[in-house]
């Protein structure tokens, strides 16, 4: 809701500040419990180790399931998948139709049946998985290294 615009900040610049302490202590936390600590006769307590996390975890799901009475849930409209795909579909179609017609994006030749802000959004979104397109080839090279723990 637009009166709850600052709220709506605070809330996940608090979520997502937890999330990376979180993440900060546990780097340093996990390692000291599991080597650190005896338990069960043992020089090393993965149990803890693992454990802590598990049971904070546990927590967050019953915050987040005590809370839901107080979200505002609505019903899921649409497939978003379905009207990107029409959306590409019907601008490469309209590109090939209209050879002459030149415009900033190809994806603008969607303008006369889609929506300005929807033909943005896929414009964004295609800029970002631009980006991603050198992982699977970064990925199969980094595969095919041999790790060798072997002295020579």
């Amino acid at each position: 809701m637009p009166q709850q615009e600052r709220q709506l900040q605070t809330f996940f610049s608090l979520f997502y500040f937890s999330i990376n302490s979180g993440s900060l202590i546990s780097t340093f936390l996990t390692p000291i419990l599991r080597q650190d600590v005896k338990c069960f006769d043992q020089d090393s307590c993965y149990p803890l180790a693992f454990g802590v996390p598990a049971i904070l975890m546990v927590v967050s799901i019953v915050v987040f399931i005590i809370g839901k009475n107080s979200y505002v849930i609505k019903k899921p409209q649409g497939n978003v998948v379905l009207e990107v795909s029409k959306c590409i579909g019907h601008a490469v179609a309209q590109k090939w139709r209209s050879k002459g017609v030149s415009r900033d994006h190809w994806l603008e030749h969607a303008d006369d049946t889609y929506p300005r802000r929807l033909i943005e959004d896929i414009k964004s979104t295609l800029g970002v998985l631009f980006l991603f397109l050198p992982l699977p080839i970064f990925w199969a090279l980094f595969d095919q290294q041999v790790f060798s723990h072997d002295p020579l």
